[in-house]
């Protein structure tokens, strides 16, 4: 009877394993950002969340033998970013009547993230890229009502 060692039993590439921790730091930024909070309060959690999926990342990477040092980067930088765009859709939500379901959805949604990542950890780049979509579209729908702003003064 052959011994298996890791989860993956084929083994796991180094992109893989950066794949891996970017995913689960963008759960771990989601589950965060479901928090709504806004100001400073909202950078804290983007830290905090930050710290945690750096050692997410860690984690990952130990347990996949890959790269740790990537890893824990890309976990963290998603992560934060994750945290502060989901957590400002909740904000805006909750400023025009949302209610906690839309917490729950996320909360569901980050933890088919996450399994999603470490069932096949290529696809967090698809997650990646979701993501920095809605940020832009976020940043310019922002950006347009700030212009219609000014032009009533």
């Amino acid at each position: 009877m052959g011994r298996r060692t890791s989860f993956y039993s084929a083994g796991i590439s180094s992109f893989e394993t950066i794949c891996l921790a970017a995913g689960l730091g963008i759960s771990i930024g989601m589950i965060s950002g479901t928090t709504g909070l806004e100001g400073s309060a909202r950078g804290r959690m983007t830290l905090l969340a930050a710290v945690i999926a750096l050692f997410a990342g860690y984690m990952a990477a130990s347990f996949t033998d890959g790269v740790a040092i990537v890893s824990m980067i890309s976990g963290a930088l998603f992560a934060g970013i994750a945290c502060a765009v989901i957590s400002g859709v909740i904000a805006g939500a909750t400023r025009r009547g949302g209610t906690a379901a839309l917490a729950l959805f996320t909360i569901f949604a980050a933890l088919v993230v996450a399994l999603i990542t470490v069932l096949y950890p290529p696809v967090a780049v698809l997650f990646v890229a979701a993501l920095i979509w809605l940020a832009i579209a976020r940043r310019r729908r922002a950006a347009r009502k700030h212009a219609g702003l000014r032009v009533l003064r």
